[in-house]
C-alpha cells in the first residue's frame, strides 16, 4: 500500500512538474530532476532564502553557512526557470517580486534545505541556552566544573556524539569505539565548532572521528 501511495505522489508530481513541501512552518514548491533513472527534488534558491531562510541569513554569519554546510547548488534549466516562474506567478504569489533566469539562478536539493533549516533551531537553542522545546540534534555538554569545558555534540540514533580531537591523551580505549561523521552529520557539530572558535583547520575535513557520550561516561570519573 505504502509503495502504490509512493508512485501515485510521484506521478502528481510528474505530472504537474512540482510539488509541496512543508519545512517547520513554511510551504515551499519543489521540482523534479531525473539523474540515471532516479528521481531527486530540488527547490529554487531565492524561494528558499526568501520563505524558509531569510530571518535565518539575516541573523547568522555567512561564514558559519559556507564553512560548515555541505550544500551543492545547480543552476536552472531554459525549461526549469520557465516553470519556476510559472509556479511563482500562479501558485505562489505573496508579494516576491523577481524572475528566474536559466544559467543564473540555482536549484538545491530539498533535503539539504531541511537540514540547512534544522540548523537554524540549533542556532535558536543555542541563543536562548535552553535545549528544552528543541529537537536534540546538537548541543554542548559541560565535562566539569569548569563552565569553559563545554564540548559541542551532535546526536544520532538517540545517542550523543562527540568529537575524539576534544580528548587528547587516553584515548586508546576511545579509538576503538569511535565512528565516522560525514557530510549534514559532521555539518551540525561544525556549526557548533564555529559558535565555539574551534581552529579553522577543523572545518576543511569532509569526515571526523567520533566517540559516544556513553564511552566517555564509562572511561572517566564521573
Amino acid at each position: 500500500m505504502a509503495d502504490k501511495t509512493k508512485k501515485q505522489d510521484l506521478h502528481n508530481i510528474l505530472k504537474d512538474g512540482f510539488s509541496w513541501k512543508t519545512i517547520g512552518e513554511y510551504r515551499i514548491p519543489y521540482i523534479m530532476r531525473i539523474i540515471y533513472g532516479k528521481h531527486f527534488k530540488y527547490v529554487a534558491t531565492r524561494m528558499a532564502e526568501h520563505e524558509v531562510l531569510e530571518k535565518y541569513i539575516i541573523n547568522i554569519h555567512s561564514y558559519v553557512y559556507t564553512s560548515c554546510t555541505p550544500v551543492i547548488a545547480y543552476a536552472i534549466t531554459e525549461s526549469e526557470a520557465k516553470l519556476l516562474n510559472d509556479i511563482n506567478k500562479e501558485h505562489y504569489g505573496n508579494g516576491k517580486e523577481f524572475h528566474l533566469l536559466a544559467g543564473k539562478d540555482y536549484i538545491v536539493g530539498l533535503e539539504d534545505l531541511h537540514n540547512f533549516y534544522l540548523i537554524d533551531l540549533c542556532y535558536k537553542k543555542l541563543e536562548r541556552n535552553n535545549n528544552s522545546g528543541f529537537e536534540d540534534i546538537c548541543f554542548f555538554i559541560r565535562i566539569d566544573s569548569n563552565a569553559h569545558s563545554c564540548v559541542p555534540y551532535y546526536t544520532q540514533n538517540g545517542q550523543k556524539y562527540l568529537a575524539l580531537f576534544y580528548f587528547e591523551g587516553d584515548t586508546e580505549n576511545l579509538m576503538q569505539r569511535a565512528v565516522q561523521l560525514e557530510n549534514w552529520d559532521l555539518a551540525y557539530l561544525k556549526f557548533c565548532w564555529k559558535i565555539q572558535g574551534v581552529k579553522d583547520k577543523f572545518f576543511a575535513i569532509d569526515s571526523c572521528s567520533v566517540v559516544g557520550f556513553d564511552d566517555i561516561k564509562n572511561l572517566y570519573p564521573p
